[in-house]
């Protein structure tokens, strides 16, 4: 399985909106994103000065990405996801363990600490991010209400 990286510029984000939209308007997110919505939410995104994102193809054709940026933390440099998804025809074969194994390596040489992350609770992803050793802060909390 030959997958080729690129790193995510802001001219690449057309391929990755398709890709968004496909992925989180699926199970299990069941979303209801439009282009122009997910261009609000990822464009800021590309746009933020510490910005990173890593693209992953196969045979010329999209089949993942993660994207977010490095926040500094005391004496730490730390990266927050803000999106990571794979093309549903490709979950499931590995592509998006090698594309987070990837990333890692690249943050690492930048000496990125430790990475963060929000994902759904007791679904496929929770399971992915444990299974490519993500655990779960017992000392913080996402939290929310709806007024």
């Amino acid at each position: 399985m030959d997958i080729v990286y690129k790193k995510i510029s802001e001219d690449m984000l057309d391929e990755i909106i398709e890709l968004f939209i496909e992925t989180f308007n699926s199970e299990p997110w069941n979303d209801n994103w439009t282009i122009q919505t997910s261009f609000k939410r990822l464009h800021p995104i590309v746009l933020t000065e510490e910005f990173l994102g890593l693209s992953a193809y196969q045979d010329n054709r999209i089949c993942g990405f993660v994207m977010g940026f490095f926040e500094q933390y005391c004496d730490e440099k730390e990266f927050l996801i803000k999106e990571f998804a794979i093309k549903n025809t490709d979950r499931g074969r590995g592509f998006g363990s090698q594309l987070l194994m990837e990333f890692e390596r690249r943050l690492r040489e930048k000496g990125v600490k430790k990475i963060t992350l929000l994902t759904l609770k007791g679904n496929l992803t929770e399971h992915f991010y444990e299974k490519n050793g993500f655990k779960t802060n017992p000392k913080m909390a996402f939290m929310d209400k709806v007024i």
